[in-house]
């Protein structure tokens, strides 16, 4: 039996069910903390932990919603900054990356800055 080699859309096609799964989690997380904000009130002692998880959520959906869209339009995958496609190892463990792994260390052109992981 001759298996055939897995290509770089099927394996961007997996990828496309881990960020609908995870958008998924931090949805329904969303909807679950603004039930126990309704309940509860905003007094609580918990309430700025739980700012702080929402804000992460809203985050994280934003990053995923971005990637599902690039997803779409063909350009998931793809370094933002030098075009090169990332490596699919790369995005398993970061589904959300936006720029390959030497470009996400490289300081922006004309800047002194570094790039801190998954920010623009």
């Amino acid at each position: 039996m001759r298996t055939h080699p897995v290509s770089r859309q099927d394996e961007l096609d997996v990828l496309r069910m881990v960020l609908e799964e995870q958008y998924e989690r931090h949805r329904t997380q969303l909807a679950l903390l603004a039930r126990q904000a309704d309940r509860s009130g905003r007094t609580t002692v918990g309430a700025e932990s739980s700012a702080t998880v929402t804000a992460v959520s809203r985050r994280a959906l934003g990053d995923l919603s971005r990637a599902l869209h690039h997803l779409e339009q063909g350009r998931y995958g793809r370094c933002q900054r030098c075009r090169t496609d990332i490596a699919i190892e790369y995005l398993a463990h970061r589904p959300v990356a936006r720029y390959c792994p030497r470009c996400e260390v490289a300081p922006p052109p004309g800047s002194d800055r570094h790039r801190t992981a998954g920010t623009p």
